[in-house]
């Protein structure tokens, strides 16, 4: 159970680490996340409700599987790391701009 925990907090750490290398960039899969959460936002608006404020906080999330496989391949091929990081930063996208106050 040790090696997954490890090898989990490990793709954690270079997925953080990309992240605050480009702090106004984030991961594709929060760009979703927070689209998703708008149009969430907006269907209960149209019905009078509201989502959970709770929602719009940071939250945890998954690790990407673009960085599962970049940390498989990084492995396979003997990457530096460097290299690697400097892969994961150039996934990154802006951030989208969300409509309304949260």
């Amino acid at each position: 159970m040790r090696l997954p925990a490890m090898s989990y907090n490990l793709m954690r750490v270079f997925e953080e680490i990309s992240k605050t290398q480009q702090p106004e960039l984030i991961h594709p899969s929060d760009k979703k996340y927070s689209e998703a959460l708008e149009i969430r936002q907006q269907q209960a608006q149209k019905r009078d409700r509201f989502v959970n404020p709770l929602f719009f906080q940071a939250r945890i999330s998954r690790i990407s599987s673009y960085t599962i496989r970049a940390v498989q391949n990084a492995i396979i091929t003997g990457m530096s790391l460097q290299c690697f990081m400097s892969s994961l930063v150039a996934r990154l996208v802006s951030r989208p701009q969300l409509i309304g106050e949260h």
